[in-house]
């Protein structure tokens, strides 16, 4: 509730934002794409989905913010199109079929990883590294003390991919009080 409050908030003071919401699942992207729905016409919001998604396992009131193409596939509008809805949904991984298609980095104005808890680091690179410049307001959310990535490989644990991007943020100094020589 509190990203899709912090994007009504973006959208109400800045006419020109251009937001790019994303969760690692896509149960997690419907809820934000679902309460987005009260509030913005479908020329306004893009639920994108990736073409091997089943309709059927779609809420039924997400589809009018859909695209589905000729083959009767979840696809994407055009370049142009894309580029004229205010707010773009989708999963993290799915993000990348902006830059797939054209959609420069820094075009979304805020970014908005929810769950970012739960997304392992490749997956929030993925939003990270293809839309995002320096301009880019990038908005993580999510609580590092409940559900972790799930990983399934040993290989990976061992590495580290059990340790989302925001857990690795947070054990950074700027949040534990030493940051330019300050304590406490």
């Amino acid at each position: 509730m509190t990203v899709v409050e912090a994007i009504k908030q973006i959208l109400r003071r800045n006419p020109n934002a251009r937001i790019l919401a994303c969760a690692p699942s896509n149960s997690a992207a419907d809820v934000i794409a679902s309460r987005l729905s009260e509030l913005l016409e479908p020329d306004a919001l893009f639920r994108f989905y990736a073409p091997s998604r089943e309709r059927g396992s779609v809420p039924v009131r997400l589809l009018p913010y859909t695209f589905i193409n000729s083959a009767n596939l979840f696809s994407h509008p055009s370049l142009d199109t894309v580029k004229a809805f205010r707010v773009v949904v989708s999963t993290c991984v799915s993000s990348a079929f902006a830059s797939g298609i054209g959609v420069g980095r820094g075009h979304f104005s805020h970014v908005f990883i929810d769950e970012a808890a739960q997304a392992t680091e490749p997956e929030a690179m993925v939003v990270v590294k293809n839309v995002s410049n320096a301009s880019t307001k990038l908005i993580l959310a999510g609580d590092p003390k409940q559900l972790r990535p799930i990983v399934q490989s040993a290989v990976a644990n061992e590495l580290g991919f059990n340790i989302s991007y925001l857990e690795r943020l947070m054990d950074c100094n700027a949040y534990h009080g030493s940051y330019n020589g300050s304590s406490g």
